[in-house]
C-alpha cells in the first residue's frame, strides 16, 4: 500500500470495476466471451461455496483463502475440530455435459494451472500439472449447471481417480491424480452432498 493520494487514485481506476463501465456492460462482456465467462464462473463458485457452506456453519472454527499468487493447492482451508482441512473447489466443464441413460455425465478439470516439479513419496520427482494423491483433502464440485442452485458434491482425495496417462510410469501413476474427474447427476455413490459427513471422515483420518 502507498500513502500517496495521487498514486492511490490512479491505481483505484484499475482496481475498482465501478470506475470502468456499468455493471450491465461488464455482464455483457462476460456473457459474450466464453473463456472469461468460465474464469469468472469459477471464482463465483468459490464465493458461493464460502457463503452457503462455511460462513454460517457453527462446526467450522475458521476458514481462509490463500492469495492466488501463492500457487497453493487449496481454494479454502477450514479448521474443523482443531484440524486444518484443505478443499479444492472446481467447476464442471460445461462443454462435456452429456445425457446418458437418463443421467447427466460430465467432466471436472482437476489439475493445477501450471506445470511444476513435484517430489513424490519415495523421493522421485516429476514435472506435471497433476495433483499428487493427498495434496489436498476434499474436492468440491458445483452442481449449479444441473440444479440452477449453488449446491455442491464432495469427494475425498483418497477416492479420486488416478492418472492413466502413458506419459508416466505405472509407479508414478499411483501417486498422481487424473486431470479429469467424472461426475454424474443424479450423483453416484462415490460422491456425497453431505458436507458435514465428509468433514467428519477426513478429520478422523487426520488423527
Amino acid at each position: 500500500m502507498t500513502n500517496d493520494p495521487q498514486l492511490e487514485q490512479v491505481l483505484n481506476n484499475i482496481r475498482n470495476p465501478h470506475k470502468w463501465v456499468s455493471a450491465e456492460t461488464i455482464l455483457r462482456v462476460i456473457q459474450d466471451n466464453p473463456s472469461l465467462r468460465g474464469f469468472v464462473y469459477g471464482y463465483v463458485s468459490e464465493m458461493e461455496f464460502e457463503q452457503h457452506y462455511l460462513k454460517a456453519r457453527k462446526t467450522i472454527e475458521g476458514f481462509s483463502k490463500d492469495d492466488d499468487h501463492k500457487k497453493t493447492k487449496s481454494d479454502r482451508t477450514v479448521i474443523f475440530k482443531g484440524k486444518p482441512i484443505t478443499i479444492q473447489v472446481k467447476s464442471i466443464q460445461t462443454n462435456s455435459i452429456r445425457l446418458e441413460d437418463g443421467k447427466f455425465v460430465a467432466k471436472v478439470q482437476n489439475d493445477a494451472s501450471d506445470r511444476r516439479r513435484l517430489k513424490l513419496p519415495g523421493g522421485s520427482t516429476v514435472e506435471t500439472t497433476c495433483y499428487i494423491v493427498g495434496e489436498y483433502d476434499i474436492l468440491a464440485v458445483s452442481l449449479h449447471p444441473f440444479t440452477g442452485k449453488w449446491e455442491y458434491a464432495f469427494k475425498e482425495n483418497s477416492k479420486l481417480q488416478r492418472t492413466n496417462s502413458k506419459k508416466y510410469t505405472p509407479k508414478l501413476q499411483r501417486h498422481l491424480l487424473a486431470t479429469l474427474e467424472t461426475i454424474s447427476f443424479p450423483l453416484d455413490p462415490s460422491w456425497t452432498e453431505d458436507f458435514d459427513a465428509i468433514l467428519e471422515s477426513v478429520s478422523r483420518e487426520k488423527r
